[in-house]
Formats: structure tokens, sequence, C-alpha cells
């Protein structure tokens, strides 16, 4: 066999998009997605060496409940489903990283010969579980399979990427981490609050007019990037700068799959449309208050360097404005010089938990197989946390490079008691569009870092005013540094 043949291949990707249906105690769950993508994806082929399944939100801890069921063998559920047969199944660890980590974990099987086909499968059935929940309905998801799992868990060994400092202050949704990230972003470059707005409603405006155009989208109107960023009663701010339409949406029903072989052998099986796996990169980085640049994931710039730049057409993970913004100017991309969205991203195309980034890949495959152009997916999880990225093509590589970095060791010390210092960020949180309290995060002369927080009758302050870079001092209550 030539080098060539032995290089790691996509044969076939298929997705599955679907409305909540009337009958919801009959509701399909993620499996059936996810198995009807596979039936299509395979092509008449009816056995794989490996499946890998993305892990499923319900089982990715206490945050995402699913009050259905589930397997207890996903993959071996979905393959059950597309009449697919495979020798082994692997469930991954948690974060919308696992799909294009799953491709570089596939193409060294391949690679080494020890499997000659390999399935990728995930889905989400987010949208029928909160119809059936509201409407009092009881699907049953469960599910006992006999094939054995290899399940990873949720998280690889290793320093949890949750620091205790973010704990004791109560900061559980990204979304309230990512909004630091934004406002801290911000002030780096000097910008007004209104001329940032601007810049994430002019992105946002674009990849929303893609998912428009996508129909596996779940938000297809193409909304204005002044009706995204503008709040109102059907658009509540969640955490400033977010308004409703701003962030992931997980309201959704979608799945995907991805089929690898080797170019040898996809080429017995009479397959040459393919696409090729350049490369891939991943590394994770510290907690985002040991960071050196608070806004900045060092992780994600080694990522994205030297694979990232050039490509034809990009789907920068976008589950937050700064995720793609940060990630455009790492690679040197200007708006409207390039795709940066193959699917529409996550605000409108959806966010369909671990498994965003499968169905992007599969969008790749859709646009370069057989082509001489190149596509790459950057995919993203946890806090700005752990970063992956591949470039594929129809065309062949000379290598294939695969790039595993360490861990990112922690840059700043965390402050103790009774802290003070600059303010770096923060953000108004708001329950039900009214302001619910403010989360802070400040550096300390010595470059120590704190979160901290101030209650809703506070918030005024911070949303009338900008005080960015100004002093502030906190009282450790409990554990907890509260801005005096």
């Amino acid at each position: 066999m030539s080098t060539l043949d032995q290089l790691p291949v996509i044969i076939g990707a298929a997705q599955d998009s679907r409305a909540v249906p009337d009958d919801l105690d009959n509701a399909f769950g993620p499996a059936d997605l996810a198995g009807a993508a596979l039936r299509e994806a395979m092509g008449g082929l009816n056995s794989v060496d490996v499946c890998f399944g993305v892990r499923l939100f319900g089982d990715s801890g206490p945050a995402f409940p699913n009050p259905f069921g589930a397997s207890n063998n996903f993959p071996a559920s979905v393959c059950a489903r597309a009449g697919v047969t495979a020798r082994s199944h692997t469930y991954s660890h948690v974060g919308g990283q696992a799909p294009q980590t799953l491709v570089a974990d596939a193409a060294r099987l391949l690679m080494s010969g020890t499997a000659e086909t390999v399935a990728i499968v995930g889905a989400e059935a987010i949208a029928n579980i909160k119809a059936a929940g509201k409407a009092g309905a009881s699907p049953d998801w469960s599910e006992t399979r006999n094939e054995p799992l290899d399940d990873r868990g949720l998280y690889p060994p290793g320093p949890f990427i949750v620091s205790p400092a973010a704990v004791a202050h109560r900061i559980a949704a990204p979304m309230y981490y990512y909004a630091l990230f934004e406002t801290a972003r911000r002030h780096a470059l000097g910008k007004s609050r209104d001329e940032y707005r601007q810049d994430m409603a002019a992105l946002w405006e674009e990849f929303a007019a893609i998912a428009a155009g996508n129909p596996f989208a779940t938000e297809r109107s193409g909304l204005s990037g002044e009706a995204i960023v503008t709040s109102g009663p059907r658009n509540p701010v969640v955490s400033t700068p977010y308004t409703k339409a701003m962030v992931a949406r997980d309201r959704v029903n979608q799945g995907a799959a991805v089929v690898m072989s080797t170019y040898g052998h996809a080429k017995s099986l009479g397959i040459t449309d393919v696409t090729f796996l350049h490369a891939h990169n991943e590394a994770t980085d510290c907690t985002p208050i040991e960071r050196d640049v608070f806004h900045s994931s060092v992780a994600q710039a080694a990522v994205l360097h030297g694979l990232a730049e050039g490509a034809d057409m990009y789907d920068l993970y976008s589950c937050f404005p700064v995720v793609p913004l940060e990630a455009m100017a790492l690679i040197g991309l200007a708006r409207g010089e390039r795709p940066l969205s193959l699917t529409g991203g996550l605000p409108f195309f959806g966010g369909p938990g671990n498994n965003y980034s499968l169905h992007a890949i599969a969008e790749a495959h859709a646009r370069v197989r057989g082509r001489n152009l190149t596509a790459c997916v950057y995919a993203n999880g946890g806090l700005a946390s752990k970063h992956a990225a591949g470039l594929y093509s129809g065309e062949p590589p000379a290598q294939v490079g695969l790039r595993k970095e360490e861990r990112v060791e922690p840059a700043r010390k965390i402050a103790g008691e009774n802290p003070s210092g600059k303010l770096l960020s923060y953000t108004v949180e708001h329950r039900r569009g009214e302001p619910s309290g403010v989360l802070l995060a400040g550096e300390t002369e010595d470059g120590a870092r704190f979160y901290a927080r101030a209650g809703a009758e506070r918030a005024g302050e911070f949303l009338e005013s900008d005080p960015l870079g100004e002093d502030i001092a906190t009282r450790t209550e409990r554990g907890v540094n509260q801005l005096t």
C-alpha cells in the first residue's frame, strides 16, 4: 500500500434536523437523529470497526438534565438505528472540541492500521426535552444495550477547567464567563460599548444570513445585526453585553454523522470523491482567572497558529461573539474576506450540545471533497478552555500533522481575602430582563486576580457608567468578595 493509500479521509457525512413533533409522548430522541444521519453517511455500507459517540448533554453533568432516560451505550444505539454493526464503541469527554478531537483519534487508528472504517456520531433532542417537559408529556428514551462501551468519562485527567474562586462566586453558566471575556476584550481594544456592540452586530448578521440559507438551521429568519443586539420583550438582555439572540441556541433537534476510512480502502469501495484531513491541533488552557491576558486564550492561539492561516473557508466556533472575534484576530482574517461559518453558527444554526462542530465538519466535507479547496474547522469547549482545529481539503496532503499541546500552566495567582485593585471586567446579570447582580473580575497591584460580586442595587452604576480600569475594593464574606 502506498503512503497516499494510508491517508485518512472522510468518505461520507450527513446531518438531520427536525421540528418538534405533535405527539410528544412518542417523540424521537437523540439516537434517532444520529441514527438517521449515520444511515445516510454510510452510503450503503453496513459495518465499521469503531463508532465514536459525542457525549450527550444529558450525560455531561447535573446542569443539563434529561428526565426522559437515555441509552447505556449511545453509540451502539445509534448504530442499531442505522442498521450498522461496529466492533467497538467509544463515548467522548465533555466539550465542544470533542467532534474535532474524535476526527484526530479516528485518523490515528486508520493510519496505524488498527481500524479500516470509523464512524463519529452525535445529536441532541433538547427542543423535544423542553417541549415535552412544558406539555407534561413523557417520552421514554431509556435503552439497554449489551455491547461493551469504552466510556472516557466527563473529563480527561488533570486540573478542572473551573477554579475554586469561580465556584465560590457562583459563576455557573458559561454565558457569564464569556460576558466577562467580551467586556475585557472591548477594554483592551479601547472601544466604547456602542462601538463594540456594532462589531458584534456586524459579525452576527453575517452568521445569521448563512443560517438563513441552511436547511438544517434552527433559526432561518436572517435577523439583522441591529435586531440581534437590541434588547426588547422577545430579546431580553441575559447578561451584558449579551441579548438572548446573541448566545448559542440549545433548543434544537439536530444530529450528524461522519464516516472515515483510508484513501486506499475508500478506493477499494469505489469512493474517490473524498475529503482529506491535512492537519489537527488541540490544546487546553488553564482556568480563566489564571490566564495572563484575561480575555485571551494561549491554547486557542497555539491551536490556530500554523494550521488556520490561508484556508479558503472557515467554521469558527461561535457560542459567543468573543470566540470567533479572537480567532479572526489570531488568524489575521477580516470580516467579509472569506466565509467565517459553514453552518450559520451556534446562535442561528443551533447549538446541539457538544456536537455542533460535527455539523461543521459535515459541511466542510460537502464543500471541499474532490476539490482543490481547504476548509478550517475550529472547535471550542468549556470556558474558551479546550480548543481543537482541523484542516480539510479535497486534495491530499504531503503528510498529515496531528499535534496535541500540553495543558497551559497558570500564569497568574489568585488573590487572598479582601482584595483590591483594578477592574478588569464586569457583567450585569439579568433575570427575566431585569438586573439581578453584578459579577466582576479584578487584578491586584502585584498581578494577582480575583472575582467579586455586587447586588442588583448597584447594577445601575455599571449600566450607566463604564468603570473599566478603575480602582475597586472588596470585603470577603464567607469566601465571596463583595464590592465595597
